[in-house]
């Protein structure tokens, strides 16, 4: 898929994979300390889940600002911002005297943790590579809760500091910054009002659960204007070729439902086995069955290139419907559970081989565009996953 003397420049996969993973294990490590939040900043258990929003908040927006400055600056520039912005975000945590203080900093690590996974993900090259990093984050974050739940022994704020460790794999992407340079960049002027209608919209689209009819009528006015926007300046933030791609449409739209149901059945599951399991049990089986499910698609992903898209499209999508399939129809409680291993095996396998198939297909010039439009459309499962169990749980 791609030649011998471009796999010459990958950077070490080990280090993509510590870039993009700390995220997921502090997203899922913040539903653990809430009530200890909640007590230490005087503010009451719906105020504290907002650390939750505004974490999922700012990973979204982490891929459109990357993008930007993937395609303008570089990879360098882009590395250097995601970084600073978990840092700051990190020192805001650790001393927050107030609610206010705490979001700002969990929504700026959060959108520093996005844009990493983003550079992961472009800098992966192969969909072996790309499936290593994927799997990496379904199974890191599968340990969020229990990472949160033991480290709150020694404060509240220690799991949410989780981030901070892919600040390590930062020195080794700068290094290949340096050395092989990023073709992407160019000097062309950054699109401004497309960033901004971007940024507004995904905002809009994520806050929908907590400010409803307000939240959509926002969001439906941005995607109208952002429409507008495509087709006045087509090689603007978002590149009319790109979304004309017919590829770049279903690798978006399969990731992104993909993602959406991972994430429903992540919060969903656990309050169908209530009645059947101990939460102990419960937490158990979960962490089993998203650990199973990872490792099938960090081996899955290596096959992807053999197998072509005749086998693979089929596979993905038939395990997707079997996840959202079992808890609907099965009366025993263990094949319940199991759909979280097909979800998360789906979800991560589809990132990975989708986000290859759009490097390919898109103009090179847009590729790091594409790349990080398509993560972007994956993260939002992220948001619209836990939204979405609410509302079939209510």
């Amino acid at each position: 898929m791609i030649p011998a003397t471009a796999q010459k420049r990958h950077i070490a996969v080990l280090y993509l994979v510590l870039l993009a993973t700390p995220t997921s294990l502090s997203a899922n490590s913040t539903i653990t300390v809430i009530p200890e939040l909640a007590r230490a900043l005087g503010v009451s258990a719906a105020e504290a889940t907002w650390a939750a929003t505004a974490f999922g908040w700012g990973g979204v927006l982490g891929a459109p600002l990357t993008a930007a400055l993937l395609r303008t600056r570089g990879m360098r520039a882009a590395t250097l911002v995601n970084a600073t912005l978990i840092l700051l975000g990190t020192l805001l945590v650790a001393g927050a005297p107030a609610l206010p203080v705490l979001l700002a900093g969990r929504a700026a690590q959060a959108a520093g943790g996005g844009g990493l996974v983003t550079i992961a993900i472009t800098l992966a090259g192969t969909t072996s590579r790309a499936g290593a990093i994927t799997a990496g984050v379904g199974l890191v974050g599968a340990f969020g809760p229990l990472a949160g739940s033991t480290l709150s022994v020694i404060s509240w704020r220690v799991p949410l500091l989780l981030s901070l460790p892919a600040l390590l794999a930062v020195p080794a992407v700068l290094r290949h910054a340096a050395h092989h340079g990023s073709r992407e960049a160019t000097a062309a002027r950054t699109d401004v009002i497309g960033v901004l209608l971007v940024v507004t919209l995904v905002s809009a689209l994520v806050l929908i659960p907590r400010l409803e009819l307000a939240a959509a009528a926002a969001a439906a006015v941005t995607g109208l204007l952002l429409t507008l926007r495509v087709r006045r300046k087509p090689a603007g933030f978002v590149p009319r070729p790109v979304i004309r791609s017919r590829a770049f449409v279903t690798a978006a739209a399969a990731a992104g439902t993909l993602s959406t149901s991972y994430f429903a059945l992540l919060y969903t599951v656990p309050r169908l086995l209530e009645h059947h399991w101990t939460t102990e049990r419960i937490g158990l089986m979960t962490l089993m069955m998203l650990t199973a499910g990872s490792i099938a698609s960090l081996s899955f992903s290596r096959w992807t290139s053999r197998l072509g898209a005749a086998v693979t499209r089929p596979v993905l999508l038939t395990t997707g419907a079997v996840a959202v399939a079992l808890p609907l129809l099965s009366p025993w409680p263990v094949l319940v559970v199991a759909s979280t291993a097909f979800a998360v095996f789906a979800a991560t396998a589809a990132m990975a081989w989708y986000a290859a198939r759009v490097g390919e297909v898109v103009p090179h010039e847009h590729r790091a565009t594409a790349v990080s439009l398509f993560t972007l459309c994956y993260q939002l499962g992220g948001a619209f996953g836990p939204a979405l169990a609410t509302l079939l749980l209510a």
